[in-house]
């Protein structure tokens, strides 16, 4: 799995500057080894110009992207981390509440790998518009709009050739599946507790559990965030059918919470307000801490040399799984 520690600051009063790391960890232990920093900047006053959303991971390249009001997609990169190569991606159509929702996914049906940057903006309340980069080309292109209103942020991971996403419109949230090949959008049920217990998409992640697998995890209440999960190749056969997975309870209340990777033993590791680090036994159904990535975790250059970071700047901590590649952030 990669850690990706960032954090921000202001040396003049228009520019924000910071750094962003990934680094490699295990999922065990206190420490992790760099693989790749990359240092940003923005010519902005904004105090939130580093609010980097959870980073999309396809195919060993990693999507990063901020969501900055004042700079819709001015701060989008693609990154190798195991080549250490990043490509900038440009800006696209302005959206019209200054934010963006954006999915990562690719295309090898033509032999090739297509790797797709897919943005879902608005063009007014009603209407929202959709478009693509495909990494390698000069810019971005429209394709089919976005049947509704789709939730600010990342997307779901690609899975099996589809991007999902959870929608905004009334009276009931819902979902869209976009087929990455084709450039299309479907709409798509979403799991049960949507219907029956009125869960906000705000409190809701998409993710990617083992056996490719769609996750939907909301907070039920208190200190108990509910999985739901759907094996996303039921969608060709009668429709989706979603199954409660599991409900946990966590040590401490929390207002984020992120299941980003499954192990070979069952265990179910979440990211807990950007912070923490912590692993659910499916089999004990227990709750393990793993490490406090701010307070606890040692984060190195090489094996033998510790990597500096000043614990006095408010660092936020991204986790995803990941899988080395040698796949090209420029057309493949």
């Amino acid at each position: 799995m990669l850690v990706l520690p960032w954090w921000g600051w202001r040396p003049q009063r228009q520019q924000m500057q910071g750094t962003i790391g990934f680094f490699r960890y295990p999922g065990h232990g206190a420490a992790a080894e760099l693989a790749h920093v990359r240092a940003w900047w923005s010519p902005t006053s904004h105090a939130a110009a580093a609010d980097w959303e959870l980073p999309l991971q396809c195919n060993g390249l990693v999507l990063v992207f901020s969501m900055e009001k004042s700079l819709s997609s001015s701060l989008m990169f693609v990154c190798n981390p195991a080549t250490k190569k990043l490509a900038v991606v440009p800006p696209g159509t302005p959206d019209a509440h200054g934010n963006q929702s954006v999915g990562f996914g690719a295309d090898e049906s033509t032999g090739k790998i297509d790797m797709k940057v897919v943005r879902c903006f608005a063009r007014s309340d009603e209407s929202v518009g959709c478009e693509v980069f495909s990494l390698g080309s000069p810019a971005w292109r429209p394709v089919a709009d976005s049947p509704c209103p789709v939730r600010a942020g990342a997307a779901s991971p690609c899975i099996l050739g589809a991007i999902y996403w959870i929608t905004t419109a009334a009276p009931t949230p819902g979902m869209l599946r976009f087929d990455v090949r084709r450039e299309v959008f479907d709409y798509f049920p979403s799991p049960p507790c949507v219907h029956h217990d009125g869960t906000s998409p705000a409190t809701a992640t998409l993710t990617e559990l083992s056996g490719n697998k769609l996750c939907y995890a909301h907070v039920v209440a208190g200190h108990t965030v509910e999985l739901w999960t759907m094996a996303a190749a039921s969608a060709a056969d009668d429709g989706p059918r979603w199954s409660r997975h599991c409900a946990v309870e966590l040590w401490r209340p929390t207002q984020l919470v992120v299941p980003f990777a499954d192990d070979r033993h069952g265990g179910i590791f979440f990211n807990l307000d950007l912070a923490v680090i912590d692993r659910y036994d499916t089999q004990r159904q227990v709750v393990e801490r793993v490490v406090d990535m701010n307070k606890e975790m040692t984060y190195f250059h090489s094996r033998d040399k510790q990597y500096y970071i000043n614990r006095g700047f408010r660092w936020m901590h991204h986790v995803i799984q990941y899988r080395e590649s040698l796949v090209s952030v420029k057309a493949n």
